[in-house]
């Protein structure tokens, strides 16, 4: 008499004791790269500069988060910024940069209205240890030991905002304006980077102006001795 084998070959291993041998299976899927090494290279359009150039720069694809950890230079039209490194977020078009911060502008600037003449903005430098850049507004928030510079001025803080869509730098805490002679010390200052002139708020403030040395008259001549006759 013949017995058919009906059993399933994995159910006779099963009932054999005896462990069947794993399946082939597919390997997993690759996930998609978020994050993104840009070694010794030139990135475009990060937080409203046109170009940013470092030795590395970290990108996440989906956040916009990115990350500069060695000296990097940020430029575009008529502004760029050097740092010691910076985060920030291209997405929103944010900047946060630290240590040895040093902003230089040098744009010219068209007057408003249909007149062909030009007004035309001297070159500045802001210094401070951070910088919050807004690359949409153009507003930079400059904190510790800010110093700014344009022809023969000079002018220190502890804070500033420089406002480059209008023209102007907010100076707050123990600020310090100096013009060749001139010095100015007050509390609050808004300084016009355009026209070049400051206003004062808050405590009153400490203008020290050079004096005068009045020019000494010439000396009257010595009247001249009569002939005697």
């Amino acid at each position: 008499m013949k017995i058919r084998r009906t059993l399933a070959p994995a159910l006779a291993l099963a009932l054999l004791g005896a462990t069947p041998a794993p399946s082939p299976s597919s390997p997993p899927a690759p996930q998609p790269r978020t994050d993104l090494q840009v070694p010794a290279g030139v990135a475009s359009s990060i937080a409203g500069f046109d170009h940013v150039q470092a030795k590395h720069i970290y990108y996440n694809l989906n956040t916009g988060e990115y990350r500069i950890p060695d000296r990097f230079t940020a430029l575009r039209s008529g502004t760029d910024i050097t740092a010691d490194s910076a985060t920030g977020n291209s997405k929103k078009k944010t900047l946060h940069a630290v240590g040895h911060v040093v902003v230089h502008q040098n744009q010219p600037l068209k007057s408003s209205g249909g007149d062909v003449t030009k007004a035309t903005q001297e070159p500045s430098t802001l210094t401070c240890d951070k910088l919050d850049a807004d690359g949409s507004g153009k507003i930079y928030v400059a904190t510790g030991n800010v110093e700014f510079t344009q022809a023969n001025r000079e002018g220190s803080s502890d804070s500033a905002i420089l406002d480059d869509g209008h023209h102007m730098l907010h100076m707050q805490g123990h600020v310090h304006l100096r013009d060749h002679d001139q010095t100015l010390d007050g509390d609050v200052v808004d300084y016009n980077t355009l026209s070049g002139e400051a206003e004062v708020k808050g405590a009153p403030a400490l203008i020290r102006l050079p004096i005068e040395t009045p020019t000494p008259s010439p000396p009257r001549p010595k009247p001249t001795p009569k002939k005697r006759r």
